[in-house]
């Protein structure tokens, strides 16, 4: 009897130290407010390594540059009473065209499209950036890897519609908001909006986990990220598997550019290939091949504006100035 109270205490402290290791790592993934963690664990990440030359200095510079071009903030009240907000540039003299631009995890709408934005104002975008739930200035205290932030910006293209009737809408999302808005391509029947770009989309988020468990710390899915998903159906009301790109894209409206980087390791190149691969409707390709995640357009600014004004063009009742 002693002997089997021992091993069942054993059993029970190395659970209870299981689901204790299983909810940190939730939190890290998932909840607004994280638990501060030494820096050399985070660097273990598969292409956390985002480093470069000037890239900080260069950002907080175009964030000035965007700033004054804000033409308004916005405020959107969710059925649960959350605040949602986004903010809008609208150009001197529009070309016909709205760009619904979604931005990563952990990120807001200035941060992602700052260096972008200076080339859509010059070139007659209105651009419209939502700030997601748990993220920049919107309440809500979890992200949804495409779950909820795909619902809720249909709000902002029933806003863009109303408030800009005779402009045709582009999608455009980076990480997460690549997967946002290609989740919103199977249900994306509105005539307003002409089509979708994706910039480093994952396939779903339980394959960018599991990717990151057994790259990072060759750990298999089970039992941790099992456990982690059973927290995010418990506490967000979402699995995992349910932030799924690659199910949406088989059953897309609109044609979609899929843009990636050749050298991301964070959301890997490959699954570029794969959603590519599954999408149904019209498609096109860019890999910008020295880019990391995230990055590329600020890698190559140019081959990203040729390929996103050629998609555009062929779908848009406006043609290009560029």
């Amino acid at each position: 009897m002693e002997i089997f109270l021992i091993i069942l205490g054993i059993i029970l402290a190395v659970l209870t130290l299981l689901f204790s290791i299983c909810g940190f790592i939730y939190n890290q993934i998932v909840w607004r407010k994280t638990i501060k963690i030494p820096q050399f664990i985070t660097n273990l990440l598969a292409g956390n390594d985002m480093s470069l030359d000037n890239y900080d200095e260069d950002a907080y510079k175009a964030e000035a540059i965007l700033m004054p071009r804000i033409t308004r903030t916005e405020e959107y009240i969710s059925d649960n009473g959350e605040k949602l907000i986004a903010r809008i540039i609208e150009p001197q003299k529009n070309n016909g065209r709205l760009i619904l631009a979604c931005h990563g995890a952990r990120s807001w709408g200035i941060g992602e499209f700052c260096f972008i934005s200076d080339y859509f104002y010059k070139n007659g975008y209105t651009v419209i950036m939502p700030d997601h739930r748990g993220c920049g200035d919107s309440d809500g205290k979890y992200m949804g890897y495409g779950t909820h932030e795909s619902i809720d910006t249909y709000y902002w293209v029933n806003y863009a519609k109303q408030h800009y009737p005779d402009l045709d809408i582009f999608l455009m999302g980076v990480s997460m908001g690549a997967a946002t808005v290609l989740m919103m391509s199977k249900n994306a029947e509105d005539h307003a909006i002409k089509g979708i770009i994706a910039d480093c989309s994952y396939t779903s988020a339980w394959d960018e986990f599991s990717y990151q468990l057994k790259t990072s710390f060759h750990l298999p899915d089970f039992p941790i990220l099992n456990i982690c998903n059973l927290y995010s159906r418990i506490i967000a009301d979402y699995s995992f598997k349910d932030a799924s790109p690659l199910n949406a894209v088989k059953e897309a409206k609109k044609p979609i550019l899929f843009i990636h980087g050749g050298k991301d390791d964070f959301v890997p190149t490959y699954m570029e290939k794969i959603l590519y691969d599954a999408c149904c409707t019209e498609k096109e390709m860019l890999v910008v091949e020295n880019a990391i995640h995230a990055r590329s357009y600020y890698t190559d600014p140019i081959k990203y504006q040729k390929a996103i004004e050629s998609f555009m063009d062929k779908y848009s009742k406006t043609k290009s100035r560029v």
